[in-house]
Formats: structure tokens, sequence, C-alpha cells
């Protein structure tokens, strides 16, 4: 069902009648179609040729295009349905057209600029009244090249706060908006916390830049800590586990120099220098401490305390003064936890075999 395709017809009544309008004749045999009930549904039907037809909705792209301000690009349109309204650069996709290259296309079309697709935001299924039944997907995409400028279909393009948006067109563009400021709320919030130490950021991009000389300097910050004070937190550890684990106390002399061997292990690891040992060697470990009757659950829960007195250590000398060194220590905590989990794995494996 395509629109009306006189130019120069003004009447809308007649362009939508144009849209919408049943099928009367089967494309097939051309016998009059009739309606007939199929799933619940009435739909349209060919008693000659025995085939139903599907009412499938219309494919329609469109693209959320956010600058460094938090600012939305949107065109206003030039032609109906909803002339002189602003939305999204949004459009139909073509018969054997990919969907994120559709985005692409009209994106370029209506605002003159080229892109490239981020991520999916939102798929929509809308009853229009000009349309009809229409399936709308929606991209983030990050612009690559060119210059705002409004194409074909649209008399103006340009961005607006997205926070302070006029009333859009389709009301998909504005759910699909709302997913975006969903997804992003965290993120927004972390770069507005970190400007004011760092007034440069307004974006990941350039945080991740700032971050990562960040995490390369804590990293080794907090090497040359553990290098340090090794012995001290090893005995700081034994006494919680006395404190809080009695059961483990008869066994410290055997805990204390694992979590010494970890303890190394952690620093190389952070100094960019190879570990001394194979991670299997916590094989023989395990069994050994089983054949000790060291209980399996005690054990785990010393290991997550022995992680935890690295960054007790790193909070007591003050390591961590700023919002964005805290941000950058949870980086290099998910690296250390991956390590206590391959030791943990290890000496279980040992323990039950």
């Amino acid at each position: 069902m395509m629109p009306c395709l006189d130019v120069s017809c003004q009447n809308i009544t007649h362009k939508l009648d144009c849209v919408k309008k049943e099928k009367q004749f089967c494309p097939c045999c051309g016998a009059s179609l009739t309606h007939k009930l199929q799933d619940e549904k009435l739909r349209d039907y060919c008693s000659r040729c025995n085939i139903f037809y599907y009412e499938n909705p219309l494919p329609v792209v469109s693209t959320i295009v956010v600058n460094d301000s938090r600012e939305v690009l949107l065109v206003k349109r030039k032609k109906d349905p909803y002339m002189g309204m602003w939305c999204l650069p949004i459009g139909f996709a073509e018969s054997g057209e990919d969907m994120r290259e559709a985005a692409l296309r009209e994106l370029e079309e209506e605002a003159g600029v080229r892109g490239e697709v981020i991520r999916l935001i939102d798929v929509d299924t809308v009853e229009n009244y000009f349309y009809g039944s229409l399936a709308i997907v929606t991209y983030e995409v990050r612009i690559i090249a060119g210059a705002v400028s409004p194409g074909d279909d649209a008399v103006d393009a340009r961005y607006y706060p997205i926070m302070e948006l006029p009333e859009l067109a389709w009301p998909s563009n504005e759910k699909a908006i709302k997913i975006y400021i969903d997804l992003y709320h965290d993120t927004w919030a972390m770069i507005d916390s970190y400007r004011q130490l760092y007034p440069e950021i307004n974006s990941m991009d350039m945080l991740s830049q700032v971050t990562g000389e960040q995490k390369r300097f804590l990293s080794n910050v907090l090497g040359r800590m553990l290098s340090t004070y090794d012995k001290e937190i090893s005995r700081t550890w034994a006494d919680e586990l006395s404190y809080k684990i009695p059961v483990l106390k008869e066994y410290l002399d055997l805990l204390v120099p694992i979590n010494e061997k970890i303890l190394s292990a952690i620093q190389d690891h952070l100094q960019g220098n190879s570990i001394k040992f194979v991670f299997s060697d916590f094989v023989e470990t395990g069994r050994e401490l089983k054949n000790k009757h060291l209980p399996l659950p005690e054990l785990i829960t010393a290991l997550a305390l022995s992680r935890k007195s690295i960054w007790e250590r790193a909070q007591n000398n003050r390591i961590l003064a700023s919002p964005l060194e805290i941000y950058t220590a949870l980086e290099l905590n998910n690296r250390i936890i991956f390590l206590y989990d391959r030791f943990i794995y290890y000496l279980a494996k040992g323990y039950c075999e």
C-alpha cells in the first residue's frame, strides 16, 4: 500500500485513503477478497486460491545522535504527516536493505551527516494514522563526517538539549530517547562528578583516556604498597582470621605463607611482571590442606578476607584520595578478583581430589 503518487494532490483524506486502503482483489488471480478468521484474527482471504493475506508492519528506522553537550539531533519535517514538527531523523527501510544501513542513509539524507551505528536502542510497533502499522527501529549513532544541514525532507536540522526537547512528531521517538537517557544516566552522573577534578572531561572517550593513565599509575602504587607492607598485611589478616574464624587459628602456620605467596603474585601482576609460579601448583597445596583437615568453606572465606585486606591497607595509606581514583580502583579490583578466583579454583580442585 503506497501513498498517493499524485504530487499535485493536496487532499490529505485522499492521501490517507491511498495509504491505508484495504486490499480488494487477489494479486494472484484477481478474484475479490473476502475476510476469514485465522488464529482468531480476521484476515484478507482469497477463496479461489485458498490463500490468506497478512498485513505486516512497514519497517522504519530512526537515529539518536547526541553530542558532547548532551544535545540530540532533530530535524523539522517538511512534509505530511506531522509537517512542521520536530523528530529524530527517520524514514522507511527499502526492500532488501540492511536496517543499520537504512538508518545511516536516512540520517545523511535528512541531516547531511554520515555516521556509524553504536547500538540498538529500541524497537517499537505502532499504528500510525497515516501509514498504518509500523515497526520503528531506533539506533544510537555517532557522527563520523559532515556538517548538520537539512535535507530534502526537512526544513531545518539542529541540536536540542536532550532534557529540553520540543514536542516530537512520533511518540516512538520520545520512547526511544527516554530509553537512551535511562541508559546513560549513571554515566553522565559519573562524568559530572569527575569534571570537578578534570574540567576538560565531557565524554566517556575522554574519561577513558584519563582513567587509563590513572589506572597505570594506581596499579604501580598498589604494587609498591604490597611489596612494602606484605608481611604487615598478612599479619593483620591472620589476626582477623583468629577473631572472625576461630577454627582457622590452628592452621595459621599453613595459611600465612600461602597468603604471602598470593600477595606476591598480585604485586607482580599489578606492576606488569610475570607471576613467578604456575597456578596449578596450588592443586598440591589444596591436597595438603585437605589432609590437614582444614575446612574448605572457611578457607574460601579466608581468601575473601585476604583480598579485602589489600584495599583496607590502601585506604589506611590514603592511596584512594579522589572519586576518580576510587573508580579506577574498582576496575583494578576486577583484575584482582580474577586472580583470587583462580587461586580458589586450584586450591579447591586439589582439595576435592
